[in-house]
C-alpha cells in the first residue's frame, strides 16, 4: 500500500457516511440507479478501485454525480444534480 492511499477502515467509513447522507435524503436501494452505486462503493471499498462519474436516478430528476478517491488528502463526494428530464 502508498502511504498516501486511504486504508480499507478509511474507505469503510467514507462510504457509511455517504450511504447515511443518501438515506437522510430518501435515496434507499430500491431507487434505480442506487444499487448500482453501492455495488461501486463496493468494489471501492474491498479492491481500492477509485471511481468518478454520473449515474440516473430515474423518477427522481436527480444524476448522482460521485468521486470515490484513493488518496489521503481527498474526499469522496457525491453532488445530486437536478435533470428535469432524468
Amino acid at each position: 500500500m502508498v502511504k498516501n492511499e486511504k486504508t480499507k477502515e478509511e474507505r469503510v467509513i467514507e462510504v457509511i457516511n455517504i450511504r447515511k447522507q443518501l438515506m437522510s435524503l430518501g435515496l434507499s436501494n430500491e431507487i434505480e440507479g442506487i444499487q448500482d452505486f453501492y455495488d461501486i462503493c463496493r468494489d471501492y471499498v474491498e479492491l481500492g478501485h477509485s471511481w468518478s462519474g454520473k449515474i440516473k436516478l430515474p423518477g427522481t430528476k436527480r444524476i448522482l454525480e460521485g468521486r470515490l478517491v484513493m488518496r489521503k488528502n481527498l474526499d469522496c463526494s457525491v453532488n445530486l444534480k437536478y435533470n428535469d428530464h432524468v
